[in-house]
């Protein structure tokens, strides 16, 4: 301890006499490398995060309800939601029908009938407006036109996937029907059955699962598809407290709900290469940072070595009148902890205290995502942990090497 102590003094004393530019540099060379450990493995992280929160808020909920292995939909559904209407954990739900059908536009102007149709596949979703606009928000990711209006009928929502003018920025990968604007009219047909719909508006979003989906109401999806019994495809819910929604699940099943349908939650429901590709993001992220740390060791090494050769002599001197060799080292490894701690202080603070809210706010634009700065505090303890032992060595091996001279040849300045 008497050694820890004196040690601990010399090195203050050191970092007090230093000049206050290099001290500074120093700290923001260390601040950037912690910046840097946490932002880019936080930035792509916070790209798949970003993902998911976007399917989490506009298609799936925090708990997805589906159809039981072996059965087409949704076994009585309107008793599964009066029993879910009881929980006071459930802010709001969607019930939703689903089903395939083909889109035909400009068949009016089709001249000569041996042309080819303008048609494409696509998955029907037939909704509740305003229950889904509610859980979703999906009026707010109309680009072109209108919302469907509840009291009105014969209209349709159509994905900008199903429609070429959009469609074609991303290759030919999608069926898709042109020149399709809000006002025209379209053809569904399901077998011998058609119904013309007016397009009311159309959706665009950073989830697949929206842009593929046309939307009609309900009513109408059901005598479209003769769906008469009332069961739905899939109820998707959002809790009071997303968190909460493992817990609530858990009591829906444990209520027996489970004989109706399945019951999942949003994470359960999430495909595994979107997990996968989230743990390789964090990886590559790291491996990334992990060359700031070694950029930031050799600087703090090279630093710390030029200071004790240039302070030879002193050193000499304090071994001459009986300094210990292990109280040098401590000086110098409490100068590099010194480094260490200020410079990541201050870039968590800048981390946490600004970079996290700001893309909270202002996320990265990336074509399938809002990209989002995701800092786990957990995983920025761990790597602050490995950053400040790599300089704690750092700091260590050059004054070690210089504090082992003969004591002698430092002070007479003799190799």
């Amino acid at each position: 301890m008497r050694s820890l102590r004196i040690g601990l003094l010399l090195g203050l004393r050191q970092i007090q006499r230093a000049s206050i530019w290099t001290t500074s540099l120093i700290i923001f060379v260390m601040m950037l490398t912690f910046l840097n450990l946490i932002a880019v493995s936080g930035i792509l992280v916070g790209l798949i995060e970003g993902a998911e929160k976007a399917v989490r808020e506009s298609a799936l909920g925090d708990i997805v309800i589906t159809e039981l292995d072996g059965e087409d939909h949704i076994l009585e559904t309107e008793s599964f939601i009066r029993e879910i209407e009881a929980y006071p954990e459930i802010d709001t739900y969607s019930v939703r029908f689903s089903g395939s059908a083909t889109l035909e536009a400009n068949y009016k102007e089709r001249r000569n009938l041996q042309n080819e149709r303008d048609i494409a596949a696509v998955r029907v979703s037939g909704i509740d407006p305003h229950q889904e606009d509610t859980m979703t928000g999906l009026s707010d990711l109309v680009i072109e036109g209108e919302y469907l209006n509840p009291d009105e009928e014969g209209f349709i929502l159509i994905g900008i996937y199903y429609i070429e003018e959009y469609a074609q920025q991303f290759g030919d990968v999608f069926e898709s029907v042109a020149g399709v604007k809000p006002g025209d009219t379209v053809r569904l047909t399901l077998g011998d059955v058609s119904k013309e719909f007016v397009v009311k508006g159309l959706v665009q979003s950073k989830v697949d699962e929206v842009n593929l989906s046309t939307f009609i109401p309900e009513r109408e999806f059901r005598r479209l598809f003769n769906r008469l019994d009332r069961n739905a495809d899939q109820i998707v819910i959002r809790t009071v407290n997303p968190e909460d929604n493992a817990k609530i699940a858990a009591s829906m099943e444990a209520s027996g709900l489970t004989q109706f349908a399945k019951i999942l939650t949003f994470e359960e429901n999430l495909p595994k290469f979107l997990i996968d590709i989230k743990n390789t993001f964090n990886v590559l992220g790291t491996f990334i940072g992990s060359i700031g740390i070694v950029v930031a060791s050799i600087t703090i090494f090279i630093i710390i070595f030029i200071n004790a050769l240039s302070r030879r002599r002193h050193i000499g001197i304090l071994k001459g009148i009986g300094i210990e060799r292990q109280v040098i080292e401590i000086a110098y490894v409490a100068q590099a902890a010194f480094y260490a701690l200020t410079g990541s202080f201050l870039g968590a603070l800048l981390t946490y205290g600004f970079l996290v809210p700001y893309f909270d706010q202002n996320p990265i634009q990336f074509p399938f995502s809002d990209g989002i700065l995701s800092a786990d505090p957990e995983g920025t303890f761990y790597k602050f942990v490995i950053l400040f032992v790599i300089t704690l060595i750092a700091g260590f091996v050059p004054a070690w090497m210089i504090a082992k001279q003969n004591t002698l040849n430092a002070i007479l300045g003799r190799k």
